[in-house]
């Protein structure tokens, strides 16, 4: 089980997603101006941010996997060209920075089980345990 993470397409540079009790906010950032933010339904947020991923190349430039539980979540980048602050996006929707993914590598859930399988927890630190 892994999960996949791709880049913006060209000319956007950054994504936020709010995801509220009610409704998300998905803020799109072009040349890294914010252009503008829209209001959605509850959970369309993932599934619009989905549309800005850059799949012309076919390349996945983050990947994470479970390791076992000795090991924990193993992240690979396939691009080490990608800068710390750029904004990703999971095959799920979630929208990270390449930071944030990298911070995931020997993550463990608190319970034991994959965080592949199962997501991750909240956590500040990949060595919460």
């Amino acid at each position: 089980m892994s999960t996949s993470y791709y880049r913006l397409m060209e000319p956007f540079t950054s994504l936020r997603l709010e995801e509220g009790a009610g409704h998300d906010r998905l803020t799109v950032f072009e040349g890294h101006a914010n252009c503008g933010t829209l209001t959605l339904s509850k959970g369309v947020g993932r599934r619009l941010a989905q549309c800005f991923i850059d799949d012309e190349e076919n390349i996945c430039p983050l990947r994470t996997h479970w390791g076992g539980t000795a090991r924990g979540a193993v992240v690979t980048v396939n691009d080490a060209s990608l800068p710390d602050d750029a904004t990703v996006i999971s095959e799920y929707g979630d929208v990270l920075t390449v930071k944030e993914v990298k911070a995931r590598d020997g993550a463990h859930r608190k319970d034991g089980m994959p965080t592949e399988l199962f997501g991750y927890e909240k956590m500040s630190h990949p060595s919460n345990t």
